[in-house]
C-alpha cells in the first residue's frame, strides 16, 4: 500500500512539473519579445509525451515485475500468469509508441512490489494496483489529447485494467 501511495504521489508530482514547464511564457501571445519560454511548443509536446509514455511503461514494468515476484513465491498461479503476459503485451504497445515518436525506451529497472505473505494478499494488492492504474491512465489521457494514437493505446490499457485485470484479482481475493 505504501509503495502504491508513493507511486501515485510521483505521478502527481510529474504532472505538476509538466504543467510548470509548459506554462512558462509571458501570457501575451502577440508579443514575442517580452517573455521567454523554457521549451518551444513542439519541444514541450515531445517532452510531455515522453513523460506520459515513461509513466505508463514504468507502471507496466512494475506490474509485470510484481507478478513475477508473486509467481516466484507461489508458483505459476492464476491470474498472475495470464496478467503478466498481458503486461508484456502492454509494454510492447508502449514501446511501439516510443519508437514511432523517436523517443528512447526506458529500461526495465526491475522495480517491483514485494510478494505478500499469502496469495490472497497478493490478489488484494493486485486489486489496489489495478484501481490505481485506472486513475493513472485518466491523468495520462488528459495530457495526451494531441495524440490520437497514444489516446487509443492508453484507453486500451485502461480498459484491460478495469475490465479484465481488476475482476480477475477481485475473484482471486475472495
Amino acid at each position: 500500500m505504501k509503495q502504491g501511495k508513493i507511486f501515485l504521489q510521483s505521478v502527481l508530482l510529474l504532472f505538476c512539473l509538466t504543467a510548470l514547464l509548459t506554462g512558462c511564457d509571458n501570457g501575451d501571445d502577440n508579443d514575442s519579445t517580452g517573455g521567454t519560454s523554457v521549451l518551444s511548443s513542439s519541444e514541450a509536446s515531445t517532452g510531455d509525451l515522453k513523460s506520459y509514455l515513461t509513466t505508463a511503461i514504468n507502471d507496466e514494468y512494475r506490474a509485470k515485475n510484481t507478478y513475477i515476484a508473486v509467481m516466484n513465491k507461489f508458483g505459476q498461479v492464476s491470474p498472475f500468469v495470464e496478467i503478466k503476459e498481458s503486461e508484456e503485451q502492454h509494454i510492447s504497445m508502449l514501446v511501439s509508441l516510443f519508437n514511432k515518436y523517436g523517443l528512447s525506451v526506458p529500461a526495465n529497472t526491475g522495480n517491483a512490489l514485494s510478494a505478500p505473505a499469502t496469495l490472497s494478499e497478493a490478489c488484494s494488492l493486485g486489486v489496489q494496483a489495478e484501481i490505481e492504474n485506472a486513475h493513472m491512465y485518466d491523468g495520462l489521457l488528459a495530457g495526451t489529447t494531441e495524440y490520437a494514437d497514444v489516446q487509443t493505446v492508453f484507453k486500451q490499457l485502461q480498459s484491460a485494467s478495469q475490465n479484465q485485470h481488476l475482476p480477475a484479482f477481485q475473484k482471486c481475493a475472495d
